[in-house]
């Protein structure tokens, strides 16, 4: 069992709610790449108006882009991404927080 991390009504307190963690040792020569300087994209949400305003936040890391989305949302909900370049299917997004309110479920190198 592990522990999962969720905001209370505070804005800087968590709160532990147990769910399932798996947790294994890696052997880490299985790994074929890495990015050394990442590129990140925030999207910015509008439910309401059902859009989005999306930017690409390069030369920092995850928390710099964490803390330059948090500091521009101005009260909007907001999706943090790495960006990912993988050949031939193209560039690629992986969330690393928050939710897209529009997402439709895609699989690698296909578009619904």
């Amino acid at each position: 069992m592990g522990a999962r991390w969720t905001r209370d009504a505070a804005p800087d307190r968590c709160q532990s709610v147990s769910v399932p963690l798996d947790v294994r040792p890696v052997d880490p020569r299985d790994q074929m790449w890495e990015v050394d300087k990442p590129e990140y994209r925030a999207y910015f949400w509008d439910v309401d108006a059902g859009s989005s305003d999306e930017w690409e936040l390069t030369g920092c890391d995850v928390q710099e882009a964490l803390q330059w989305a948090r500091d521009s949302a101005g009260g909007r909900t907001f999706t943090l991404y790495a960006v990912v370049a993988v050949s031939p299917e193209g560039l690629g997004l992986i969330r690393l927080l928050g939710v897209d309110p529009f997402a439709r479920e895609l699989t690698l190198g296909r578009r619904p």
